[in-house]
Parts: C-alpha cells; structure tokens; sequence
C-alpha cells in the first residue's frame, strides 16, 4: 500500500511549542519563538495546522499563539476544558481527525506526552512524534511507527520526507 501523505499536524501545547514558564501578563505559556519559523514553513507547505490541547479554564492558549503572530496559521484550536473531553480520551482524537478533515494516516500527532501525544493517537491509527530534548526517560519505550525528535523545528523537513511511517531508522533520534 503506499505510503499516504501528511495533510495535517496537530500540535499539543505546553511542553511542545511553549515555553517553559508561565508569563504572568498572559496567565500561560508563552509560544516557544523557535517554534514560530516551522510553524510558517508546515503551513506553507499546505499542512494544515490543529491545535489540540489539554486545558485549564483559564488556558485559551489564543493569547500565546496571537503574540507570537501564528494564530492565523491554526485551522482550530481543539481544547479539553470547553470541549469537556480530554486527551487521552477516544472522542479528543476523534475530534480531533474531524478537525483536520483527514484520513487517520494524514495526521501527524506531536507532543511531548507519551500517552497522550503519542500511544493514543497511534491507537486511533495516526502518526505521531514525540518532542523531547533530551530523549525518552527512564524505562520508556517509544511505540513502533512513533518518531522521537529534540524540537518542533525538525517536523518541517520530517513531514517533507517520503517515508514518515518510522520504519526508516534514520529519522530517529540517535539516543533511541
């Protein structure tokens, strides 16, 4: 069968492309300034950008992503505290393939949380990469299919590739 394309990304938040530490004049996590340059390069490649968070009553995340001039990059904005369902709930990821009116196998799912970025979405047959900088932690295994990469600057060139299933070794990370 060949391989299908990647149509849509959708992005976890905190951890995956914000900052560490909550700006107190926005209540939240800053957009990571690293993240704005890729974010522009998917999205001018006709990848269709999805947010998809777990959230807070008070995390609209739009603040973050309007400062950091990529709100208009984002097709929806997919967060659990409105929604009243979260990850790693079935219905998020199921809200989530509507969202970015895709075939399962032409979503990339990125996060930093191995269950809920990760496992799940593999489990509801999408694609998925897992952004740790430093690695997989301790007695974790990352999922067949699943890549692992340092920032979210790698997922332009990832998604450009003609092989994103992960069966090709040379888009893991070297400490896997």
């Amino acid at each position: 069968m060949p391989e299908q394309q990647i149509k849509a990304v959708a992005f976890d938040y905190g951890g995956t492309i914000s900052e560490a530490r909550i700006d107190r004049v926005i209540g939240q996590k800053r957009l990571d300034p690293a993240a704005v340059a890729p974010l522009h390069r998917l999205h001018t490649m006709g990848i269709r950008l999805v947010l998809a968070s777990n959230t807070l009553a008070h995390e609209t995340r739009w603040p973050a992503l309007q400062m950091a001039g990529v709100d208009d990059l984002f097709t929806v904005a997919l967060l659990s505290d409105p929604l009243g369902v979260a990850k790693p709930d079935p219905m998020f990821y199921r809200l989530v393939l509507a969202a970015a009116d895709c075939a399962p196998g032409e979503l990339l799912f990125v996060g930093d949380n191995l269950r809920d970025d990760v496992t799940g979405p593999i489990g509801h047959e999408m694609r998925a990469a897992l952004v740790r900088p430093d690695g997989l932690r301790g007695g974790e295994e990352l999922p067949t299919g699943a890549h692992l990469i340092r920032h979210v600057g790698e997922l332009p060139d990832l998604v450009a590739a003609p092989d994103v299933d992960g069966r090709d070794p040379a888009f893991r990370a070297p400490w896997t």
